[in-house]
């Protein structure tokens, strides 16, 4: 990606996340109120999903300034790592919030519970999914540009968001068709449910990008076999390594060359080699290492 390509991605995610923390500050507002007025513990529990949506995006927007920062004296591979600490901490605050609606719905099902304004309720979440959809519409088309983890992770939890909606509309519906008050809390305990895998996800993923976790064997082979295709004289591949630091890919290797004593067109031959490879992993820092052959 050139300077000025990097300049305009780095302009609109910043744009993306912005208007990710607007939207979900509305939606909470939005569906808090509902719940008041209707004593839907679903519409609460989607009102608290969309509460940490926006807590996330804000410290996404936090995350992606501070990775976005070239590498420097004391930070040689960048910033990136910043993005998996931001991951981790929501991973927590996930679940935490997720436990408490678990909690609060069962105790609703013991103590009993009602809702009213089932209407106002189904209007309210379909705003919201409106909302959401425009919002998630934005974010996937900027996440094909790209690699960033911040951004994929803004588009899946907006895009999940859906299944929720779906839930609590269906919940609604039930309620003011039976007359029974469970089914809200049934679905409650289910959203809560679904926010609580989804902190278990992203928590591994976190804590798999701090311990530095890299490519998998299928992926190495592939760029294994990449290297070995790219020029005859290139006989053989060791010691290679490689890391993902937030959208960042380190590879470092040594290679084996066959026949060939001029250094001019032996360094020729590496630069090709990585930029052939950053053709398939565009984020990608290279470094090669060239050896004669049997060393």
């Amino acid at each position: 990606m050139t300077n000025e390509g990097m300049q305009q991605y780095l302009k609109e995610a910043r744009q993306a996340i912005i208007l990710s923390v607007g939207i979900a500050s509305l939606l909470t507002l939005v569906k808090f109120s509902a719940g008041l007025m209707t004593h839907s513990m679903a519409i609460m529990a989607s009102a608290l999903d969309s509460t940490l949506d926006m807590m996330m995006s804000a410290l996404n927007f936090f995350a992606f300034q501070v990775a976005s920062k070239p590498p420097d004296d004391e930070h040689a591979y960048g910033h990136g790592k910043v993005e998996s600490l931001a991951s981790l901490f929501q991973s927590l605050f996930i679940g935490a919030s997720g436990s408490f609606v678990i909690v609060e719905a069962v105790k609703r099902l013991i103590h009993g519970s009602y809702v009213s304004d089932i209407g106002l309720g189904i209007g309210v979440v379909v705003f919201s999914g409106i909302a959401t959809a425009l919002l998630s519409w934005r974010l996937n088309n900027l996440s094909r540009r790209n690699q960033s983890l911040i951004l994929r992770t803004e588009k899946a939890h907006y895009s999940m968001d859906f299944f929720s909606y779906i839930g609590v509309i269906a919940a609604l519906a039930l309620v003011g068709w039976t007359g029974s008050v469970i089914w809200d809390l049934i679905v409650s305990i289910l959203v809560a449910a679904y926010i609580f895998k989804e902190a278990v996800h992203i928590l591994k993923r976190a804590i798999s990008e701090l311990l530095d976790r890299g490519l998998s064997n299928t992926e190495l082979k592939m760029v294994k076999m990449l290297i070995l295709q790219h020029h005859p004289a290139i006989v053989g591949v060791h010691g290679l390594r490689s890391r993902v630091v937030g959208n960042q890919l380190f590879l470092d290797f040594h290679i084996e060359i066959r026949g060939e004593d001029n250094f001019k067109r032996a360094h020729e031959m590496t630069e090709s080699l990585i930029d052939k490879i950053k053709i398939h992993h565009p984020n990608a820092d290279v470094t090669v290492h060239f050896d004669p052959e049997g060393e």
